[in-house]
């Protein structure tokens, strides 16, 4: 149970933090035309768009660097609220130190709170998203007080849709958005932004890992499971986190995720030359209050000291099932297509893990000792037993509950397709419940093409791509990646190991469009893209498309 020692801290509004886009204002003309064209109404962004590309590259490029901050009215925590790409108002919780200065670029934390399924989305006392990013402020070492700004984040899938939750496609658009958000306002290191989370923030954070890497410098889990998106219907792979770093907490007395059942999968990603850094805490349970004083202190003289975020691998290896989530770095998969025969990139490796842990399919109130279900997710092994909202669970099968982590142990007892019994206190009714858990790999059924995408530039001016299931190719290209005479050529590795060019070496020009819209996507002014070459795989290998494009399968984590 969690113990809400201290008071909830909300600083006022203030104008220089709200952030509705819905009702965004022109700024004030003497700021810099960068900031202008940002904060600027529909009808004058055109205007002020022109004004920027008229710049050429290298102007464009001088305007974003000189992006300015001024000094916020108010230090602290700060509560603000963001109306997020699903259309939903959130809270975000940002802990600015007393003596930020403008002109300094800090290092950002964002914090993701567990039980993202039912939370509610904001609190008359203390929030989950403040929670989780004040318990890491309230042990936050002297010399980094003053070195590091937090932002706890909000789901609220209560409120909003299910798509909300940290390892879904809406969730990660919201994330990011008030990442970008925290951006704009304050002067965040665009190389030193860090992730984290405790239970679902901790799996949300391998989501992060597996689906939207390129933000962020290093991804801090805290009794979470890489796997938890898997379990809920959607491939992962561990191919995937090539390229990113990973600090990961586990208890082993944990009963939800004990730190042994995830050895295997950590020892698999390690294989794959993956800088992961694993600790297991032998008497740690699943809440990780025990032990923060002392890992947050590890984890930002290690992560934050020595990880910055990677901006050009040689090598991206890359697998998607969904255009949205198609990006590494300079890669794109911006078609997925099934090529059959003409397929050249290995299958993803399997994953070898312990058995599959059932779930009952309940949120639990965290409020009272005795398991108590506060909703019950719909199609879930719950709903098929009949379990509804306010029961309270006295049995599984003949073992006594007292509390939720005697439901956890007892579930850690059972496998799917096992029969069960449960017993729920029902107003004045006691009543027994009898159903079974679902048999084997949910993930199976109706899963989606996936396209898989190894690509090299080892050599200045030539990139090589091996791919399934890849229709098009989309490479954000950067000065690195092109020769001494600003020329790239790309090569398609052909089944046979044939060498198929698509694209002749040719020159390579800055264009400002793109610099422009690569910034006003995340505000990172130190994104390197000058420009965007489109490859047609599937035409240069001969394959006819029929009819209308596949459709694009969304994350359905």
């Amino acid at each position: 149970m969690r113990t809400l020692g201290w008071l909830l801290l909300i600083a006022a509004l203030v104008p220089a933090f709200v952030s509705v886009p819905a009702v965004a204002q022109e700024a004030p003309a003497e700021k810099p035309l960068i900031q202008r064209y940002l904060d600027a109404t529909e009808a004058r962004k055109p205007e002020f768009r022109k004004q920027l590309l008229a710049m050429g590259a290298d102007g464009l490029r001088k305007a974003i660097a000189e992006y300015r901050f001024e000094k916020p009215a108010k230090t602290g925590t700060v509560k603000l609220r963001t109306m997020c790409p699903d259309g939903f108002v959130r809270p975000m919780w940002v802990y600015v130190p007393e003596s930020y200065d403008p002109a300094k670029s800090y290092p950002l934390i964002v914090h993701m709170h567990g039980g993202v399924g039912g939370t509610p989305l904001d609190s008359d006392q203390v929030a989950p998203g403040q929670y989780e990013m004040e318990s890491w402020r309230n042990v936050l070492p002297p010399e980094w007080r003053q070195e590091v700004i937090l932002l706890g984040v909000s789901a609220g899938v209560r409120e909003t849709n299910e798509d909300a939750m940290w390892w879904r496609n809406g969730g990660q658009k919201n994330v990011l958005h008030m990442i970008r958000e925290t951006r704009r306002i304050l002067n965040i290191d665009d190389d030193r932004i860090y992730i984290e989370g405790h239970s679902d923030g901790g799996s949300g954070s391998f989501g992060f890992a597996f689906r939207r890497p390129d933000t962020f410098a290093g991804f801090m889990p805290m009794n979470g499971h890489p796997l938890v998106p898997q379990s809920a219907g959607t491939a992962v792979w561990l191919e995937n986190l090539k390229g990113s770093s990973i600090y990961a907490v586990n208890g082993g007395a944990d009963r939800l995720y004990p730190a042994a059942q995830l050895k295997p999968i950590y020892d698999q990603v390690k294989a794959l030359g993956v800088n992961i850094h694993v600790v297991a805490h032998e008497k740690l349970g699943h809440q990780v209050s025990p032990i923060l004083k002392d890992e947050v202190p590890a984890i930002l003289n290690r992560c934050l000291t020595e990880w910055r975020r990677v901006r050009g691998l040689n090598t991206v290896d890359w697998t998607t099932d969904n255009r949205e989530t198609g990006r590494r770095l300079w890669l794109e998969i911006s078609e997925l297509l099934d090529l059959g025969k003409h397929n050249n990139a290995p299958a993803n490796m399997d994953i070898s893990q312990p058995a599959r842990r059932v779930t009952l399919g309940v949120t639990l109130s965290q409020s009272v000792d005795a398991p108590t279900v506060e909703s019950v997710v719909k199609g879930s092994t719950a709903e098929a037993l009949g379990v509804k909202d306010g029961d309270v669970i006295l049995k599984l099968d003949d073992t006594a509950l007292a509390n939720i982590d005697d439901l956890r142990k007892a579930l850690g007892e059972k496998s799917p397709g096992d029969k069960i019994h449960l017993t729920v206190r029902r107003g004045d009714q006691e009543l027994t419940l009898k159903g079974e858990f679902p048999k084997g790999d949910p993930q199976q059924p109706g899963r989606p093409t996936e396209a898989r995408v190894i690509a090299d530039c080892i050599t200045p001016g030539l990139v090589t791509l091996r791919q399934r299931n890849t229709g098009r190719i989309t490479l954000h290209v950067t000065p690195q990646m092109l020769d001494a005479e600003g020329k790239l050529k790309v090569v398609l590795v052909s089944p046979g190991d044939k060498q198929l060019v698509l694209r002749e070496a040719l020159p390579v020009a800055a264009d400002t469009a793109t610099i422009l819209d690569a910034f006003e996507a995340g505000l990172d002014r130190k994104d390197r893209t000058i420009a965007r070459i489109e490859l047609d795989v599937a035409g240069a290998l001969g394959v006819k498309r029929e009819g209308k494009k596949p459709p694009q399968q969304e994350d359905d984590f």
